[in-house]
């Protein structure tokens, strides 16, 4: 979460997915899309997926621990393996302590040592790993490696690596005098890298855990800080909440604006040899915004972003909760809490399921040829070589439809759809007409049969949703269109 943001400009017409041609006939927008199928593509890390939370979440010790099965079961739903990342604005104002103390601060949120057990005690059971955020606004060296020590040992190998300091390049405007930049930082960093090597020798670092200002990645990637193995960005579609430019409408027209940013780290990433991952992203920073972010068309924009950044080369993306405690709901979260101390999913969640399902195994071309950027395609082939082609259409006044040519034959397909009431819907969202419960199970309905007609498929795409097309190899009979 962000309270300062500069907002990326420019347009781009190279990403995948969006080439100019086509027609509507009595508003309904068309596209029609071929996929690369035989393509060597790019596999997709199986921890692409991710979630992003607040330092403070730590500090009541009750929301990450073994034994809460609501919020475990909905992650777990969401994949096998991924990552969490801790840190966020309130890792600022954390404090380490081997037991909490009367005499702590009503504004510190203290991490100690039963707070990291039942982290990785959570984390075990689901498989993920984690990239842990460390304090450098307001930490002292000594202290954030004693952190460091435990977290390394309480997670082993589950560790993906740690962070020291989230959004540095706002510390200007927080917590460092007016004029601190990417050098200065370097210095501080270097000196809480070298504690913290002290006591974990083989330590592995992710960073510089930046806003918009990709100077910041370059020049830190440049600097070769050792152990550094992962580069990490924050990214927000729009914002601050509350701005009166902020909307729906705007939202769903937002998927340009990241392009250039995408691009850019795709060639730091290349230059340097170092992954890149966008740590924490949601659609609208400060938290959120009502009607805006906690809707379907904030779930569109989701699994539309998951896949650009997957196109672009990204290692994976953190969806920020922004919660602070187990109980506050912030607009943007994709798992809110519920009743009886459980979680329910959001419509935002409903977009990374629907990922989870389309963007395993190795991404493909995609040639999307349609005059309606509302309109976009994407594409991967499983290990098993079913191709999965998701469509997305995110006009909220239109219906789609999108002819799928093959470049091969495919023996049945089916179709999973997420839709809701109105793009503006906050509830009623489903997958495959079922949604998912406070335990995260999800039993869609059998998947609908598609007719294959020679070599192509007409896929009907209602205003406001996606789908998630299966074209399967073996032969299983092929059903009626439903």
């Amino acid at each position: 979460m962000m309270e300062r943001r500069a907002f990326l400009n420019g347009m781009a017409s190279t990403a995948v997915g969006l080439l100019a041609t086509g027609c509507t006939r009595g508003g309904l927008l068309s596209a029609r899309v071929t996929v690369a199928s035989e393509a060597a593509g790019r596999s997709i890390p199986t921890d692409f997926i991710g979630l992003s939370y607040e330092s403070s979440i730590l500090a009541p010790g009750n929301y990450f621990a073994p034994g809460n099965d609501s919020m475990l079961g909905l992650i777990r739903s969401l994949g096998k393996t991924g990552v969490i990342r801790i840190g966020g604005n309130t890792s600022e104002q954390t404090a380490w302590r081997r037991e909490r103390a009367s005499a702590d601060q009503s504004d510190t949120f203290v991490i100690t040592p039963g707070a990291v057990d039942r982290l990785a005690g959570a984390l075990r059971v689901l498989g993920w790993r984690l990239i842990y955020g460390l304090n450098l606004a307001r930490g002292k060296p000594e202290d954030v490696a004693a952190e460091a020590a435990y977290v390394a040992d309480a997670f082993g190998p589950q560790l993906l690596a740690f962070q020291i300091g989230n959004e540095p390049d706002l510390f200007g405007f927080r917590v460092r005098p007016v004029g601190y930049d990417v050098e200065i930082f370097l210095r501080e960093w270097h000196l809480f890298q070298s504690a913290i090597t002290s006591r974990v020798p083989y330590a592995r670092f992710a960073g510089p855990d930046t806003t918009t200002d990709l100077n910041w990645v370059a020049k830190f990637a440049a600097a070769k800080p050792s152990g550094l193995t992962l580069l990490t960005q924050h990214y927000y579609a729009d914002g601050p909440a509350g701005a009166s430019h902020v909307t729906l409408a705007n939202l769903m027209r937002s998927s340009q604006q990241a392009v250039r940013l995408l691009e850019n780290l795709r060639s730091i990433s290349g230059k340097f040899g170092l992954r890149y991952r966008i740590v924490e992203a949601n659609s609208i920073y400060n938290g959120g915004q009502a009607g805006v972010s906690d809707t379907l068309a904030a779930a569109l924009w989701a699994l539309e972003f998951m896949f650009q950044v997957a196109t672009a080369g990204g290692a994976g993306i953190n969806l920020h909760t922004g919660v602070k405690n187990p109980t506050e709901n912030k607009a943007y979260t994709p798992i809110a809490p519920a009743e009886d101390g459980r979680y329910r999913a959001t419509p935002l969640y409903y977009g990374m399921l629907a990922f989870a399902i389309a963007g395993n195994g190795t991404l493909l071309p995609v040639q999307c040829l349609t005059s309606y950027p509302q309109l976009n395609a994407f594409a991967a082939r499983a290990d098993d070589g079913t191709l999965r082609v998701c469509l997305i259409n995110k006009d909220i006044a239109h219906r789609g439809r999108v002819n799928i040519s093959l470049d091969r034959r495919y023996a049945h397909a089916s179709i999973l759809r997420l839709v809701g009431p109105a793009a503006e819907a906050t509830t009623g969202v489903t997958l495959g007409d079922t949604g998912v419960d406070e335990f995260g199970r999800w039993m869609p309905s059998s998947a609908k049969i598609l007719n294959i007609d020679r070599d192509e498929i007409i896929v009907d795409l209602p205003m406001s949703s996606a789908a998630v097309v299966s074209l399967g190899l073996n032969k299983e009979k092929i059903g009626r269109h439903a």
